[in-house]
């Protein structure tokens, strides 16, 4: 009897056609922002925004910089997945360092009032992320595959009593280029515009191994030894985008500001490829690479941000909300057939953003600055903030943020921020390799240093 070489049978279809509303949210859900200072203070920056991070956070506080400067920023994060299935754990660490930003602020002489340009290179989101779990599980997960024996193909289950183990990986950052500016638009009133070009760059992998550990498949023609799949994803999106705000100073003690993103429209490449190899108890193997290339368009919805800060001598407490209506996310048809297939398919998903995202989501962040003066020529600044991040689904998680740091003037010319953002969350999961699922407990630790030199 003999086995013939067969063509694999890829049982996640569902990857490659990736375009679904969940990936579309996840493109810009949880943005950070940047800036050492505003992250300190959780966010909370709407009302304040008189660094350079205000072209993300609201670019009328642009008005309210009285010195250049010249600004780079390093982001560091340290991470720990601990990752439960079938009653094993499996703790994986993840540590990652990179640029964060660097830009310019530069002040115009005016006879009155205040003109305040700023350009910077930011980095607002950080796609990383790393799961892996291992365990011997009795559980049906319908694998399957068919094969050819003297002319005849019949399918068998390779499916339960087996190892199974998985890693996950994402690597990749969310950029912004940023033109803005700050106006005094009376004594106190000043408003400001920023125009970004943002990009992102995503690499996702999954591996998936399932593996005869106890040797219990031995019979001809199901003599499984091990089955191994990769997918990998690539993502690249651009999109231009236009924020516009407000500062309102109310009394010497009480500020407002609000800010504005209007929608905009993302464009999105994603390179699929996917690769599964069987091997056999007496060495035969098969093997199948499935590739394919896509690329779409996703209208993001309007971003609200407003806040206010309340300033007594030497303190500060402030706080914001962002508004954003995730269900009047859509994938745009323009350019697809009607009623083609994948007229369709998007137009089925754009009715998911409807029924399973929320239509007002509100992100609720707190913050608090003091200055400690050690004598009379030099004092650091103490930073607390907490930020309530809730999921674009409805009845979903919410993420809980806190976050400290300090501001140190190393010399007259120089200024150092530092900001520490902790991070615990846990997420139950399965898929249909794995359909005993896994809980996850995942703690990170995200630190900001911000080097300023004025001018």
């Amino acid at each position: 009897m003999t086995r013939y070489k067969f063509l694999l049978h890829i049982i996640l279809i569902s990857f490659i056609k990736s375009q679904t509303a969940s990936d579309a949210i996840r493109l810009i859900e949880n943005e950070v922002g940047y800036g050492a200072r505003s992250l300190a203070l959780g966010g909370a920056y709407t009302a304040m925004g008189n660094d350079h991070s205000g072209m993300y956070w609201n670019p009328a506080g642009l008005a309210n910089i009285n010195n250049g400067s010249i600004y780079i920023e390093t982001h560091n994060n340290n991470s720990l997945n601990r990752t439960t299935y079938l009653n094993q754990a499996t703790s994986t660490p993840l540590r990652l360092s990179r640029i964060n930003g660097l830009g310019i602020i530069i002040p115009i002489p005016t006879v009155r009032g205040s003109l305040v340009f700023g350009m910077g290179y930011n980095r607002i989101k950080h796609y990383d992320g790393l799961m892996k779990f291992s365990g011997f599980s009795s559980e049906d997960n319908g694998l399957k595959f068919p094969i050819t024996v003297d002319g005849n193909q019949e399918s068998h289950f390779f499916s339960q009593n087996v190892n199974r183990s998985e890693t996950v990986s994402s690597i990749g950052t969310m950029d912004q280029l940023t033109f803005s500016f700050g106006i005094a638009l009376s004594p106190n009133l000043s408003g400001g515009l920023s125009l970004s070009r943002v990009t992102s760059e995503e690499k996702y992998d999954f591996e998936f191994n399932q593996n005869d550990i106890q040797n219990k498949f031995t019979e001809f023609p199901k003599d499984f030894n091990n089955y191994d799949l990769i997918q990998s994803l690539d993502t690249e999106s651009k999109a231009w985008q236009i924020k516009g705000g407000l500062k309102f100073i109310l009394s010497n003690w009480f500020r407002m500001g609000v800010s504005l993103s209007l929608p905009y429209t993302i464009s999105v490449i994603e390179r699929h490829g996917t690769s599964e190899v069987l091997t056999f108890d007496n060495g035969d193997s098969s093997d199948a690479i499935e590739s394919g290339y896509y690329d779409y368009k996703i209208k993001a919805p309007t971003i609200i941000d407003f806040g206010g800060a309340f300033t007594f001598e030497a303190l500060s407490l402030s706080s914001s909300f962002r508004i954003i209506d995730w269900s009047s996310m859509r994938f745009d048809l323009k350019g697809l057939q009607y009623n083609s297939d994948d007229y369709i398919y998007l137009r089925n998903e754009n009715d998911f953003f409807k029924f399973q995202y929320d239509n007002f989501s509100t992100q609720i962040r707190l913050g608090v600055e003091t200055l400690i003066e050690l004598n009379k020529n030099f004092g650091i600044t103490l930073r607390g903030g907490y930020a309530s991040i809730p999921s674009p689904k409805k009845n979903q998680y919410v993420k809980d943020y806190y976050s400290v740091g300090a501001g140190i003037p190393v010399s007259s010319n120089v200024v150092l921020d530092l900001a520490w953002i902790f991070n615990t969350w846990e997420n139950r999961s399965s898929d249909i390799y794995t359909p005993a699922g896994t809980d996850e407990n995942v703690r990170e630790v995200k630190f900001y240093v911000n080097c300023s030199y004025l001018f």
